[in-house]
């Protein structure tokens, strides 16, 4: 009769199968009825599950195993102390009980009682050594108890003892995760749903780390439940936090990164989803701490290290020499620690030979550098070089159909071990690899330090050194890094005779209309960078400026906004300067067409510092939009200006410092016909200039490809000041 009910459901026929079990339940049969207290468990329907038990139990009290489904039962339905009177019950019966004994240590979990959870596992260990569940329990426990290395070698040793069944893996990608190691860990996970593809724990820990907005929201309500039956551990408020900030949920994935501060003051994945958050809502000052904090606490983690260069870009306190000198240590700790076996003598040194060009990056996605690098895929001259990607893109339905169908070979890498990416690209003879990570999300840094290819360079998605020997060239441009301008480079810096940057403006961008003060009579200032990029010198020239341009207003856009919290903090650093909130608007992301359409409503758009916009520059600027900024002394201090330098703007919008920085964006705003001819001169002359010529562009990059192969082919490097041979630009 039991199968015959689950037959029903399966074929969806749950409600017949109700009915079935209801009048299964009038028999009296103690072995039927507790089946069906199983299935309704099964099924969620704790209250029927309870009311079947009771009921039986009346008629055979001293059977153990229904006292152990009802205590399972009332645990999945919050009755946590009615579980344990139910488990205790059944101990006392039967004080050999394996399940009961581990039923009490997960209870103890739940009530956050790791240390006696694990006596309870041992003693269910102790009467069945080999108990599955007592074995996955256990690992649980240590994690709590932050026993990270005693929770490895379990979940190690249980998935090679249990191969076949999804749960140990589940378990070890727990492990991996919380310890850092994020990508083997997601490998487990994506083991475990090989082996049960509807796996809900498996699907939705992945989905908090990987999915999609979508995927997010199913996650973050599968978590709270698992909280809500399961008791606050440390394992699901981690993914829980991991998926609120990925959703760009900050200040709830902050709120309970202090909730699993409570349980483990230095949790590592709570420490790097709030410095995550802390970033994203633009105080870097703090995330950069954390993260050394993380650093400080868990020894030298590549992926951490990364991190702490990046939010340094951030902040005007710390010197170009300060920031290169952390580059170059992370580079040297990485490249000892690297195999590098360098053999490339099977390579044809033939200097005129077809060359094979690759490119890695998790950026071939709708990404400034997905946008970057269509025109340049698309435009490679094919009967002279072969492009190859290597993508560290998590979903591979997430790239760019543009950019696989331009490449010559297509190499999904996310989830391959360094050692697995250098086979590859060893055994594709790849000439010259390019990284377009640099210390971004995803980057294969350790891999290039195994140096796979003979020649390796660094190019367009990282504003820094990369602080690596290993690779050899950093692709710039005479405007982002003036020869004698003291720039550093562990790298050699090359040129491009006029940007480094090509800009492609998607399909669907608007045309270019009046500037909006001609309509409504007051200026209005804009910013569409990262919050991380407003550090308290930017906000503060920001405010300066408003105070001297009557009237005026400043629209901030950026995706962290829809946070109201996050918005909040914002408005008060404006407040704490004097400037009322009506004088500002803050707006989340929006599609893609739709934020370029608001640049029509901006006159100016004031650049950030010393973090310049990259992306952000170049499409303000195909909008129309004048961008005011300050020309700094480092490659993403210079964004802006090498742009404004090939449109013929950067002695009237670029300025020096801070002080002339405000005057020149105040004097603009005060000349509204400068204003108005700006907005109709600013797109023609981008179209006219290299930044907007991708044919001559890439002419000009394979020649530089070209002459890094000759000098290799010679045994030789590249000088620093050699700049490609410049192709003719149309006008």
């Amino acid at each position: 009769m039991r199968w015959t009910s689950r037959w029903l459901e399966r074929r969806g026929l749950g409600s017949v199968a109700d009915t079935l079990d209801a009048r299964v339940a009038q028999s009296g049969d103690i072995e039927a009825i507790h089946a069906i207290a199983r299935r309704a468990l099964e099924r969620g329907k704790t209250n029927i599950a309870i009311a079947q038990l009771e009921k039986v139990l009346l008629i055979s009290p001293n059977d153990a195993s229904l006292w152990c489904t009802l205590g399972a039962a009332h645990r999945r339905s919050d009755g946590l102390e009615a579980a344990r009177h139910a488990y205790e019950r059944a101990l006392a019966l039967k004080p050999d009980y394996p399940q009961v004994l581990s039923n009490l240590g997960e209870w103890c979990i739940a009530k956050g009682l790791a240390e006696e959870a694990l006596v309870w596992f041992d003693k269910a260990l102790t009467c069945s050594p080999g108990f599955f569940e007592a074995r996955l329990n256990k690992i649980a426990a240590f994690l709590e108890l932050a026993r990270y290395e005693d929770a490895l070698v379990a979940a190690e040793q249980l998935v090679l003892d249990v191969p076949n069944r999804p749960e140990p893996y589940l378990n070890l990608g727990n492990v991996l995760i919380h310890t850092g190691k994020k990508k083997q860990g997601i490998n487990q996970y994506k083991k475990a749903l090989e082996l049960r593809p509807g796996y809900p724990e498996a699907h939705y820990n992945l989905a908090s780390l990987l999915g999609s907005q979508d995927d997010f929201g199913k996650s973050i309500d599968y978590l709270e439940r698992q909280i809500k039956e399961r008791g606050e551990t440390v394992l699901h408020l981690g993914l829980l936090a991991s998926a609120h900030q990925a959703a760009g949920h900050l200040s709830e994935a902050e709120e309970i990164c202090q909730r699993i501060f409570d349980k483990q003051p230095d949790n590592f994945t709570a420490c790097m989803t709030l410095a995550a958050c802390l970033s994203n809502s633009g105080d870097s000052v703090a995330a950069l701490q954390l993260y050394e904090r993380i650093l400080k606490n868990n020894g030298s983690l590549a992926a951490v290290g990364s991190n702490i260069l990046f939010e340094c870009n951030y902040l005007p306190m710390l010197g170009r020499e300060e920031i290169f000198r952390r580059h170059r240590e992370w580079g040297e700790l990485i490249e000892i620690a690297q195999p590098s076996s360098v053999d490339f003598e099977s390579y044809d040194r033939s200097p005129n030979r077809k060359l094979r060009i690759g490119y890695v990056s998790g950026d071939f996605v709708t990404h400034p550098v997905g946008f970057l690098l269509r025109d340049i895929l698309r435009y490679h001259d094919k009967n002279k070089f072969e492009v190859y990607c290597y993508s560290m893109v998590i979903r591979a339905e997430d790239v760019l159909p543009e950019l696989r169908e331009a490449a010559d070979k297509w190499e999904d890498i996310f989830f391959l071990s360094d050692e697995e990416v250098v086979s590859i690209i060893r055994k594709d003879q790849v000439d010259i690899l390019v990284d377009l990570s640099g210390h971004t999300a995803f980057h294969r840094l350790l891999t290039f330090a195994r140096r796979p290819a003979p020649i390796q360079a660094e190019w367009i998605g990282y504003f820094h050194s990369t602080g690596m020997t290993s690779i050899d060239y950093y692709i710039t441009d005479p405007n982002t890094s003036p020869p004698k301008s003291g720039q550093l480079f562990s790298e050699t810096p090359v040129y491009l005779p006029h940007t480094r940057f090509c800009y492609g403006p998607p399909p669907y961008t608007p045309e270019v209309g009046a500037p909006p003060v001609t309509s409504h009579g007051s200026i209005i200032f804009g910013s569409f960078n990262r919050l991380a990029k407003m550090t308290d010198e930017v906000v503060s020239a920001w405010a300066s400026i408003l105070h001297k341009v009557a009237d005026s207003r400043l629209v901030i856009k950026s995706g962290p906004l829809a946070d109201t919290t996050v918005k909040e903090r914002l408005m008060t650093r404006f407040t704490k300067l004097g400037i009322s909130h009506d004088r500002l608007e803050l707006r989340e992301n929006s599609p893609h067409v739709e934020m370029l359409a608001q640049y029509g409503e901006i006159d100016i758009a004031l650049d950030t510092f010393p973090f310049n916009g990259g992306m952000t520059t170049l499409e303000a600027l195909w909008m129309g939009v004048p961008v005011v900024t300050i020309a700094g002394n480092t490659v993403v201090s210079r964004q802006t200006v090498s742009a404004l330098a090939n449109i013929g703007l950067a002695d009237e919008l670029a300025f020096p410092n801070i002080e002339a920085y405000i005057q020149g964006a105040v004097a603009l705003a005060n000349d509204r016909q400068r204003l108005s001819k700006l907005r109709q001169e600013i797109r023609p002359r981008m179209a006219a200039s290299p930044l907007r010529q991708p044919e001559p562009f890439v002419r000009d990059l394979e020649a530089l490809y070209r002459r890094m192969w000759e000098a290799w082919c010679r045994g030789e490097k590249l000088p620093s000041d050699i700049v490609a041979v410049s192709t003719e630009v149309s006008s």
